[in-house]
């Protein structure tokens, strides 16, 4: 697979915030980043997990190179 470019990663990156908003399949794996962070009242009540969301190229409008056969 080759490297995306930028632009093809801003696509990437709208379409899994468009998908996000559907019903998606959202992977988090057991090592997850975790980034505390505090409200706007100076409390800490949550965090963000980092996770994994599947992007299918064709819907973020990237062509998909087609293996030999």
């Amino acid at each position: 697979m080759r490297k995306l470019t930028e632009e093809e990663t801003l696509k990437v990156i709208e379409s899994a915030r468009r998908s996000n908003a559907a019903d998606t399949l959202i992977e988090i794996d057991l090592n997850a980043k975790l980034s505390m962070g505090e409200n706007a009242h100076g409390r800490v009540d949550g965090c963000y997990v980092q996770a994994w969301v599947w992007v299918n190229f064709e819907d973020a409008g990237i062509e998909v190179e087609q293996e030999a056969a």
